[in-house]
């Protein structure tokens, strides 16, 4: 998980664009556990870590939360980002029954942008220089899903996940 993050190309879309070391990510990991308010997911392909999904700001009370995923540099492009935001809006208003999934983009990430509207994401707003990195400040795209508006999206890419799920 930790070598993923440390992709070059993982590392510059996310708040913090360091390299995370052997430390950081262990007290990351410790964090995780026994809280109900985060569940974090590794993504396997053939026994090998591939990816990380993670829900955060869980409210159960008002059935919400924030999500993020990143994958492996290599297998970028391939249909593999589809698939997982596929499965994580089917397991967010399944399994998990949430009423509303949220995410956070930095601005100039326009094709993370494009895939989560693809989905039935819709713009909610921009924190305009909401983090500074690197010495400047950055803009954050806010957007969220409905349960309704997931179930009326998926409706419109059966087709698109027929294929996704004879890939997988």
């Amino acid at each position: 998980m930790r070598e993923l993050r440390n992709q070059p190309a993982v590392r510059q879309n996310m708040y913090t664009c360091h390299e995370i070391s052997e430390q950081e990510h262990s007290l990351w990991l410790g964090s995780l556990v026994g809280n109900a308010r985060v569940r974090v997911f590794a993504l396997l392909l053939e026994s090998s870590v591939i990816g990380v999904v993670s829900l955060s700001a869980i409210n159960l009370q008002h059935k919400t939360a924030d999500w993020a995923f990143y994958l492996d540099t290599t297998l970028q492009g391939k249909g593999l980002g589809s698939q997982v935001e596929a499965r994580m809006l089917d397991y967010a208003f399944g399994e998990a029954g949430l009423e509303k999934l949220n995410c956070e983009v930095l601005a100039f990430n326009t094709p993370v942008i494009a895939l989560h509207q693809k989905f039935g994401f819709t713009i909610e707003g921009t924190r305009h220089a909401q983090i500074e990195r690197d010495g400047q400040r950055l803009d954050v795209v806010l957007l969220g899903i409905t349960r309704g508006q997931w179930h009326e999206r998926r409706e419109a890419l059966a087709p698109l996940l027929a294929r996704l799920a004879r890939q997988a």
